[in-house]
């Protein structure tokens, strides 16, 4: 199959909807298929990767963090059309998104979406005042019926988006598709790894340091500030425990403050984004990975770290609750104080974060690359054998006009 996967971000950005589009991408072509991600330029950065086409930014405009583009319709329809595609794919809402759901029209292909972003969660982060809450949840809720409406077909990651899209009123056909690891790329280094040596030499980290670990997308709904302010306390009782931020984001700059202005320079680490290459690494020197974030579709750092045996701690929320089960394949928490108690039960106690390592890498593996991609696979399949079946049923309704058109001429005559 010619597959078209449209994004309004791809690599270099790192977050949850790269890191699917790309193992989508990897998966798929690794089973013969053609992948072709359509997507928006990034300024100053040049990528000689082929089956990746960037569409123009519009300059210095962004929506949530995403990029806008600005198809220049007769020259990107003829880019795309040129591909001869079977499919389009869809995995955000915006420019990009919007030009997928044009071009699958024009082109009178199957086209599918995959609902990765909770937006109704977020309203808090983007409308301050209290009482505009109501409406702008209702405003999400709205938006995004009509946006999926359009679809043959909905991919959510989680029972709970699809009881949420459900409740919206949606009446597409959902499937549940959770994005898959490359267990191969995550697999664990030894503790002598040389690598690690050097990545610890050059975080100024000591073989004995307790490493926890917060990587991801630096934004204000990560909720990674109630991983710092809880260090604080957590010191007084793992005293060489050190916390790790890998990432960057608009929320960078309030969290270091917010570190400075607790005095805690010497246990919170901000290393920036990393090169993909080296976030298996960053997982092999923690000892303990956390998420605080209250608004996870799937979690996939979660996933990763798990595939990473390192045992993890995560916010309790029913997108998660069926991957980290607590006290058996990681620990939850709701409460700060919870989390500072999860923190020091994992770091104090060696057998526990092994077990806890080792269920969780269980849950992890069955939740593989491959079945991502054969499912998607079979979903694309089934589309496109509808889209016959109706194209069929077309021409059989036009034979049938015809040939009652000239019985009837003819009977005139």
């Amino acid at each position: 199959m010619n597959i078209g996967l449209f994004t309004d971000c791809y690599y270099p950005q790192i977050n949850g909807v790269v890191t699917s589009v790309m193992a989508l991408r990897e998966e798929l072509t690794r089973r013969g298929h053609n992948v072709t991600i359509v997507t928006v330029q990034v300024p100053g950065y040049k990528s000689s990767s082929e089956g990746i086409i960037r569409i123009k930014a519009i300059p210095k405009v962004k929506l949530l963090d995403f990029r806008m583009a600005m198809p220049l319709f007769y020259q990107d329809y003829q880019r795309i059309k040129e591909l001869d595609l079977d499919v389009i794919h869809t995995h955000t809402e915006f420019t990009i998104g919007l030009f997928g759901q044009f071009m699958a029209n024009r082109l009178k292909i199957p086209m599918l979406h995959t609902y990765h972003t909770m937006y109704e969660d977020y309203t808090k982060y983007l409308l301050r005042i209290r009482r505009g809450q109501g409406l702008a949840k209702r405003f999400m809720r709205h938006t995004s019926k009509r946006y999926v409406r359009r679809y043959d077909a909905v991919v959510v990651p989680s029972l709970k988006t699809e009881k949420a899209l459900r409740s919206y009123g949606i009446k597409n056909n959902i499937h549940i598709l959770p994005t898959g690891i490359d267990l191969e790329k995550f697999t664990r280094y030894e503790k002598d790894d040389p690598r690690l040596d050097a990545l610890r030499l050059r975080l100024g980290l000591a073989k004995t340091t307790k490493i926890i670990l917060s990587l991801g997308r630096v934004s204000e709904e990560k909720s990674v500030d109630t991983i710092v302010l809880q260090m604080k306390d957590l010191i007084t009782q793992v005293k060489d425990a050190k916390l790790v931020i890998v990432g960057d984001g608009p929320f960078m700059p309030t969290l270091k403050r917010l570190s400075h202005d607790m005095g805690l320079e010497d246990c919170v680490l901000f290393v920036g984004r990393v090169p993909w290459e080296e976030v298996p690494l960053y997982y092999s020197i923690a000892d303990v990975f956390v998420s605080a974030s209250k608004t996870e579709t799937q979690g996939l750092t979660i996933l990763e770290a798990m595939a990473s045996q390192v045992p993890v701690i995560v916010y309790e929320d029913d997108n998660v609750a069926d991957i980290v089960r607590d006290g058996e394949t990681g620990r939850v928490f709701k409460t700060p104080e919870a989390l500072t108690h999860c923190l020091e039960s994992v770091l104090s106690n060696p057998d526990e974060a092994k077990r806890l390592a080792v269920q969780g890498f269980h849950m992890a593996a069955s939740l593989s690359l491959e079945k991502f991609g054969e499912m998607a696979e079979k979903l694309y399949v089934t589309l496109l054998e509808k889209e016959a079946e109706k194209a069929a049923e077309r021409d059989a309704e036009k034979s049938a006009s015809r040939f009652g058109n000239f019985f009837a001429n003819g009977t005139n005559r």
